[in-house]
């Protein structure tokens, strides 16, 4: 029974963030959702052909997963918002807006496969599951990201996606004085 909640609350936590990578990057939002749609099933034919039970705390690493892989997409198109802002091309911007997100992209996910191997080298029996399937899903998230996310991109550019407004805006950051209201926030922690 908590198995198939937790599945349950997995998929329509999916659908949400899909919905909301539409909503919010428009032409790369759309391009994210068949991504991660991509890497779900990726990732659940590989659980399936190597035979991994998939447990509570697999399914968390799968969770877990999917936020490093829309947390690469959200690099990758803020970069290129930031590209089209300066007055490139759009083109030009899909192509630089992937290269400097690979290093972020790259420190994150290689920090995760870290922990995922310490967590199977030292952990037990449901640890293990876990570690095996974040690393799994890790590796994965980073193909579909770098690589699948690109093409699709390009493709839909190559279809008539050219204008930068399908693209979205970069916006200007929003200023707040964090240190100015240390106090406040001091006593938040405290309390």
């Amino acid at each position: 029974s908590s198995l198939r909640t937790s599945l349950i609350a997995a998929g329509v936590g999916l659908v949400l963030v899909m919905l909301f990578l539409m909503v919010m990057y428009l032409v790369p939002g759309v391009v994210a959702s068949l991504a991660l749609a991509l890497y779900t099933a990726m990732l659940i034919g590989i659980l399936k052909a190597f035979d991994i039970t998939l447990t509570l705390p697999g399914i968390a690493g799968m969770i877990l997963s999917i936020g490093m892989a829309v947390d690469a997409n959200v690099i990758c198109f803020a970069r290129i918002r930031e590209e089209i802002k300066s007055g490139r091309p759009v083109i030009s911007s899909i192509e630089t807006g992937f290269s400097k997100a690979l290093s972020a992209i790259l420190d994150g996910n290689i920090t995760t496969l870290i922990a995922a191997a310490v967590l199977g080298v030292l952990g037990s029996g449901t640890v293990k599951g876990f570690a095996i399937t974040l690393a799994l899903g890790v590796v994965l998230s980073m193909f579909t990201a770098l690589v699948i996310t690109r093409i699709f991109m390009n493709a839909f550019y190559a279809l008539g996606a050219h204008s930068p407004k399908l693209y979205g805006e970069a916006k200007e950051p929003t200023k707040f004085d964090f240190v100015g209201k240390k106090a406040i926030f001091i006593g938040i922690s405290v309390v």
